[in-house]
This record gives C-alpha cells, structure tokens and sequence, in this order.
C-alpha cells in the first residue's frame, strides 16, 4: 500500500505505541482486535522527491520455496 501511495504522490508512515483506550472508540475497533500497527496516509505539504537507493535486484533477495531457489525467469 505505501509504495503504490507514493507512486500517486500520497506519502505515509507507520505508527506503533497506539494509545488503544483513545484510537479504538473513534475508530469503532472492537477489543478482540489487536492493534500492532497503523498507517497513516495523506498529501505531504512538500513534493515528493524520493532519493534514488543502490538496493540489490528482486532476483538476488526473493526466493522460491528454499533457499537458494531464486525467482529468475
């Protein structure tokens, strides 16, 4: 979700330590529910400009069922 958020311009975040007696009544969560994580959205005030990283290719960090077992086609 936040990466196809920041391909239309929407930034986001991930907040955890929710206050869970204030954010369940205005959200309407039912207690059986158990609040590990909440992501925010909205349109950031400055434009989105996102550094280009040197991160490693898919092929090299997924695997397919065992180790080793790489995803090339």
């Amino acid at each position: 979700m936040q990466v196809t958020a920041w391909n239309y311009g929407v930034g986001s975040g991930i907040f955890t330590g929710i206050k869970e007696q204030i954010f369940r009544p205005d959200f309407g969560i039912p207690k059986e529910l158990n609040i590990a994580a909440v992501i925010g959205f909205g349109y950031p005030l400055k434009k989105l400009t996102g550094k280009r990283k040197d991160r490693l290719p898919l092929t090299v960090l997924v695997h397919n069922e065992k180790y080793s077992n790489t995803n090339q086609r």
